[in-house]
């Protein structure tokens, strides 16, 4: 029974020294109360997993002595930033008794960065951010022993080249998962660089100087899902630069030098997802351009300078579900360009210079938005629009609409949102919307409207707003809204 005692009041002492130290609601580890020992640095807030730390305005000799004070209090660093460091080269034990998950170097003349200056730290470390430094030299051992490293960010640099063996036979080439090196002077990208990280899903390389891709440019980067190379210079794109990228889901190649789109590019990238090709100079698409892309659910092709896109050109993206075709060079929509789209979205081809729909451009499409504003449209043809049922929004304001053909769109098409202002439309009753049933909103303001005549709205049951304001309707027929009965309309007097 004493036993039993003695082992109640053991149980309970330790519960108060708990319940002393940890108070419920605050951070696990908390902010030191002697500051002042971190000087230059401070602790900006603490959190359940460490504090975080920011330092500024520092050279090397008086931030290694911040960090030793830091290192004594023995609590693990979340964050670890310095801002504005007085040094170009890093070097010496400087994090040799730091844990800290991720360090961020910014605003930091920084140039080089010696052999075994992340030790000690290299234990802890996962994230590694060097922001808008002059960074140009790295040695050999400088990230190599960063074993648990998963992220790699440098942004704002001075390379022009990166070393072949920056991750040769180093520890972080089994762990890194994200490099980013973006917005510096890389001209050349040795073959030989990446080719260790086996691990590597997202490579970022966006906003240098890139200008020619080198076969087999990223071999074995077979786990690569992520690819970013835009905002450079590069003039051409092959299958055989980018053929080991099996697993590729998302590409960014927009923002380049591009002038075609080779045959079969991306035939080996089977599993595709997202394609950004958007501000290059891509003149011409054909059937061949897409073969093998069965998964693509989004292609970026805006301010390109097409003019011509061959028939079948988009029949191999069956699951498509944006095509983005704006600002480019289109005179006309062609034959069955768009058709058995059964998953699309969204087909964007505002502010082209298309002039005419063909017969059959738009067939077998559901639940899409349809934007073809902003263009010189003066003829929709017979059956341009076929199967097409409820468009969610279809947009053909500032364009030169005059007229339509009465079968522009088959008894089964409709859009929900029809958009019409700003044409050369006269009479209500050249808008073919008689097999509309689905009909919701019709826009027909800022025309040369001036006749609302008998019949313009048969048996439109769902329709509840029209729009004929900013016309010149001098004449409405009587009754002519009685079928739409307790509709709302909106009209100019």
């Amino acid at each position: 029974m004493i036993q039993l005692r003695l082992r109640t009041l053991v149980l309970l002492h330790f519960i108060a020294l708990a319940s002393s130290e940890y108070v419920y609601g605050e951070p696990e580890f908390k902010c030191p109360k002697k500051s002042k020992a971190l000087y230059p640095c401070e602790c900006v807030k603490g959190s359940d997993n460490g504090l975080y730390i920011r330092c500024e305005n520092t050279n090397l000799a008086t931030l290694s002595v911040a960090l030793q004070n830091l290192a004594s209090f023995g609590m693990p660093i979340e964050e670890l930033t310095i801002y504005r460091g007085h040094f170009v080269r890093l070097y010496g034990p400087l994090f040799a008794h730091i844990k800290a998950r991720m360090l961020i170097i910014e605003e930091t003349p920084l140039a080089t960065i010696e052999d075994y200056v992340f030790y000690g730290v290299n234990n802890t470390l996962e994230q590694l951010h060097l922001l808008r430094t002059n960074l140009s030299h790295v040695g050999l051992l400088g990230f190599g022993i960063l074993g648990k490293a998963k992220e790699l960010v440098i942004d704002g640099h001075a390379f022009q080249q990166l070393p072949k063996d920056l991750f040769a036979g180093q520890e972080i080439a089994n762990s890194l998962g994200i490099i980013r090196v973006t917005n510096g002077n890389l001209s050349d990208l040795p073959i030989e660089t990446f080719q260790p990280l086996r691990k590597l899903k997202t490579l970022d390389l966006h906003g240098n100087q890139l200008e020619n891709l080198k076969r087999n440019q990223f071999k074995n980067l077979r786990e690569l899902e992520v690819l970013d190379i835009s905002h450079n210079q590069i003039k051409k794109l092959e299958a055989q630069h980018i053929a080991d990228l099996t697993k590729l889901g998302w590409c960014n190649v927009s923002h380049n030098a591009l002038s075609e789109l080779s045959r079969g590019t991306f035939a080996r990238n089977s599993v595709l997802k997202v394609l950004h090709l958007s501000h290059n100079q891509i003149a011409r698409l054909d059937a061949n351009s897409f073969r093998g892309m069965r998964f693509l659910r989004r292609l970026f092709l805006s301010d390109n300078v097409l003019t011509d896109i061959g028939r079948g050109t988009f029949g191999s993206i069956a699951r498509i579900g944006t095509i983005d075709l704006a600002r480019n060079r289109l005179k006309k929509i062609e034959f069955q360009m768009f058709t058995q789209m059964n998953y699309v979205e969204l087909l964007d081809l505002a502010e082209n210079n298309i002039t005419k729909i063909e017969k059959n451009s738009f067939k077998d499409i559901y639940q899409a938005i349809i934007n073809v504003s902003h263009n010189a449209l003066e003829l929709i043809e017979t059956a341009a629009f076929e199967n097409c049922v409820n468009i969610t929004v279809l947009d053909l304001s500032h364009n030169r609409l005059a007229n339509f053909s009465r079968r522009s769109f088959d008894e089964t098409t409709f859009a929900t949102y029809f958009q019409l202002s700003y044409n050369n439309l006269t009479n209500l009753a050249q808008i073919p919307i008689q097999n509309m049933t689905g009909l919701k909103v019709l826009n027909a303001s800022y025309n040369s409207i001036t006749e609302i005549p008998k019949n313009c709205f048969p048996k439109l049951y769902e329709l509840h707003t029209i729009d004929v304001s900013h016309n010149n309707i001098s004449s409405i027929f009587n009754g002519v809204f009685q079928t739409l009965k307790k509709k709302k309309k909106k009209k100019k007097k």
